[in-house]
């Protein structure tokens, strides 16, 4: 639905506070307690009877066969901590609003399903042989739709997910050791893409799941059930990096500023990498339950905590912005002030002397502007000639993006050269228009 996590939370919350229709939703549980079947029966009922005719016959199917019994995919006490899955309440609601309705939807939809049978298909995979290769070729059709039919799947359905017709479809039945004639060959030029950017469902995903990207064994073990964050507090954590400009929302992406990647850099020039990985937290996480386990007194934890504390408070107080070190580039393209050598450093590329390690000039531009961080051949033309563009990915301060070109113009009062927006100019606005003036005119009112 293209809702934002901070907007999903809200609307569970409403759901669970205002309506009473689902159960407490800062939760990371997948399971039910065992105790729970005769609910599970009762919210079946009041779905069944809730006149969702989307919904309805799929929970009284669910009832007339017997499917809501004792499972321990579905509850079981062992996976049940402080609060158990989200599911809907025995009590109908009345009066959600649209986004409430199609967050309670899914969870409805999502209740029902784990209760059906599983979906069966009929796989069918041929070898051809040409010569000595051998081809493969499958066809994957839904025979009983079983849970996917509360998804709209029906029986004899292709497989989502075809691809240029190998795969999710009937194959021609032939014999095996039958020989077949070559109709046409077709060779397809394909390129490879780079990963997507995550969205906040992806991101909360990888979070979740961040277990997974560490390499020690104890660590990775430590953080099987908790990953970066809980459920009460991943969604703002992600409005956090949004109302900071670390990160960008574009449409349903999430993309790293400037900002981000400066960052990161600084991490990497203070050696203090590990407040950006995940062994961190599995670290932690593996020493508290070390500490459950009495291996591990609360006094010695907290002494390595403080020691890290300190550390990392000693690093921060070196910090110098120009002197961050880094794997920065040195532009071929001359200093356009003085012919000196031009260098990037953790925010800038400045000017750096004749020998290149000298205050220079006093030449030097931002490596961001407006949120656009330059490319270092970018750079390098910008330096050069004084002048680039149009390029596009430029943020305003209010967030909207814009295309603009740069030029370098010299500076009379600070007898230097300096970086300036070129938006044109408006002794060509007979070219492009009329400039119009508004003041004195009336508004018309606030734009919606």
């Amino acid at each position: 639905f293209g809702f934002s996590a901070k907007t999903t939370l809200q609307l569970a919350q409403s759901l669970y506070e205002r309506h009473k229709a689902l159960t407490y939703p800062r939760t990371d549980s997948r399971a039910l307690p065992e105790d729970y079947l005769g609910t599970v029966k009762q919210t079946f009922e009041m779905l069944a009877d809730s006149g969702m005719g989307h919904l309805a016959p799929h929970a009284q199917t669910a009832l007339d066969n017997h499917y809501i019994r004792p499972s321990k995919r579905i509850f079981d006490n062992s996976k049940v901590s402080d609060h158990f899955a989200i599911i809907p309440t025995p009590q109908k609601p009345h009066g959600l609003s649209e986004a409430e309705q199609k967050l309670y939807d899914l969870v409805v939809r999502r209740f029902i399903a784990v209760f059906f049978p599983s979906a069966e298909f009929m796989v069918t995979t041929r070898i051809s042989k040409v010569l000595n290769h051998h081809f493969k070729t499958e066809g994957k059709v839904l025979v009983k739709p079983g849970w996917m039919a509360v998804y709209g799947k029906e029986a004899a359905e292709d497989v989502e997910g075809a691809k240029d017709g190998d795969k999710g479809q009937n194959l021609v039945p032939v014999r095996e050791g039958e020989t077949v004639r070559t109709e046409s060959v077709e060779a397809k030029g394909l390129k490879t893409r780079p990963p997507a950017r995550y969205s906040e469902a992806t991101l909360l995903g990888a979070m979740e799941g961040a277990g997974k990207l560490v390499d020690d064994d104890e660590l990775r073990e430590a953080m099987q059930e908790k990953g970066l964050g809980t459920p009460a507090t991943r969604a703002a954590i992600i409005e956090g990096l949004l109302t900071e400009k670390y990160l960008l929302r574009e449409g349903r992406e999430l993309i790293p500023t400037a900002k981000a990647f400066q960052l990161m850099t600084l991490l990497r020039g203070l050696a203090v990498e590990e407040l950006s990985k995940p062994e961190l937290t599995g670290e932690w996480e593996y020493k508290l339950a070390q500490m459950e386990q009495g291996k591990l007194s609360r006094e010695a934890f907290m002494t390595q905590i403080a020691a890290m504390t300190e550390r990392l408070v000693k690093k921060a107080k070196e910090y110098d912005r120009d002197t961050v070190p880094g794997n920065y580039a040195t532009l071929q393209a001359p200093c356009p002030n003085c012919g000196g050598v031009v260098k990037e450093n953790y925010r800038r590329y400045t000017c750096c002397g004749a020998d290149g390690n000298s205050e220079g000039c006093g030449f030097s531009f931002t490596k961001s502007p407006a949120g656009r961080t330059f490319e270092v051949a970018e750079a390098e033309a910008f330096v050069r000639d004084r002048h680039i563009g149009p390029l596009d990915g430029f943020r305003s301060k209010a967030g909207w993006p814009f295309v603009a070109e740069m030029t370098l113009k010299y500076s009379d009062e600070d007898k230097n050269w300096k970086l300036e927006f070129d938006f044109g100019d408006d002794k060509n606005a007979e070219e492009t228009g009329e400039l119009v003036d508004f003041a004195g005119q009336e508004s018309l009112g606030a734009c919606p």
